[in-house]
């Protein structure tokens, strides 16, 4: 791409993982996507029942 900048990258929990969004944004390209459970690495989430206990917006 010419100017990655001004593309953005959306992916479904199906394609999405951490890495492939880091190797994305590694190159310059803004990225969105719903990630699973089992595709995390290990990085700390609030649990999906916790999560549903709060109010939209949050965070």
């Amino acid at each position: 791409l010419e100017r990655p900048e001004k593309h953005e990258l959306y992916f479904n929990n199906f394609f999405a993982s951490y890495d492939l969004l880091e190797k994305v944004s590694g190159k310059m390209i803004r990225a969105t996507g719903t990630i699973r459970n089992s595709r995390t690495r290990k990085i700390p989430i609030m649990p999906v029942d916790e999560v549903k206990k709060k109010h939209r917006g949050f965070f």
